[in-house]
């Protein structure tokens, strides 16, 4: 990994969550995966808190919250 890319997140809208956990926090919605720092897990939104968040086997790390919301913001526009 270079130094230009230990910030980036990349996100998969698509993406199949349950690779990375079986089971959700109650209150987080599941959006796809994401991946940071080279490690890919499922990305998940607290809707009441407004927070992003990786999820990988039942442990939960926020994310940089521009940063995902930039790389939502890039993944949707190359899908449409």
């Amino acid at each position: 990994m270079t130094h230009e890319q230990r910030g980036r997140i990349t996100v998969d809208l698509n993406g199949n969550w349950r690779l990375y956990s079986n089971v959700l926090p109650s209150t987080a919605k599941a959006l796809g995966t994401v991946i940071v720092a080279g490690e890919t897990g499922a990305l998940i939104y607290f809707a009441e808190t407004k927070i992003y968040a990786r999820l990988n086997a039942q442990v939960v790390k926020p994310l940089n919250q521009r940063k995902v919301i930039a790389a939502i913001e890039a993944s949707s526009g190359q899908a449409s």
